[in-house]
């Protein structure tokens, strides 16, 4: 007789045979253990690994970057900014300057109405040492006009000195606009 067919009637009597109270515990408690345990999975943990590469990557290539790593610390968000304002009578001007990259700025200004008879159009000029914007033009609903532009040509300065001149229904008024801290 071959050794498979002496287990055979072996295997047949264990299917009948009944477990003890406390062999059915052990057994089922051996399972839950094995179950409990937790094996690392591999995608979580290449996730994880793929996560703190770019991590490094970042800091070592973009953060070592020295303007860059002070605008982030300093929460400029990658851009430093001017703001200068001046108002008159009639009149309110605000003049922002960002430097989003190296070599590069970008100039967005609000010409706001603050009188009393809203003129229905108006021509302005705002001038530096970096040149100026002139333009005409009518007045929105929040009665104000604007403007923006960018460019690498000459950067405005923190110390500039910009006048406004603004012209409407046969009237002037000219004033400086100041940098706010």
């Amino acid at each position: 007789m071959s050794q498979q067919n002496e287990f055979d009637p072996l295997f047949e009597e264990m299917k009948s045979a009944e477990l003890s109270d406390s062999a059915k515990r052990d057994s089922l408690a051996n399972i839950q253990r094995k179950l409990s345990r937790k094996r690392p999975h591999f995608i979580p943990t290449l996730a994880s690994g793929i996560a703190a590469v770019a991590v490094i990557v970042f800091l070592v290539f973009f953060a070592s970057n020295s303007s860059m790593f002070e605008n982030i610390s300093s929460g400029g968000a990658g851009e430093d900014q001017l703001v200068f304002t001046g108002s008159s009578e009639n009149w309110k001007v605000e003049y922002v300057v960002t430097y989003p990259k190296e070599d590069w700025q970008k100039i967005v200004y609000t010409i706001t109405f603050i009188g009393n008879d809203v003129p229905e159009s108006v021509e302005y000029s705002i001038d530096g040492t970096f040149g100026g914007h002139y333009g005409g033009d009518k007045l929105s609903a929040d009665q104000s006009v604007g403007g923006r532009s960018e460019g690498n040509g000459a950067k405005v300065q923190e110390n500039e000195e910009i006048d406004a001149t603004i012209k409407w229904d046969g009237k002037s008024e000219s004033f400086l606009l100041t940098r706010e801290e």
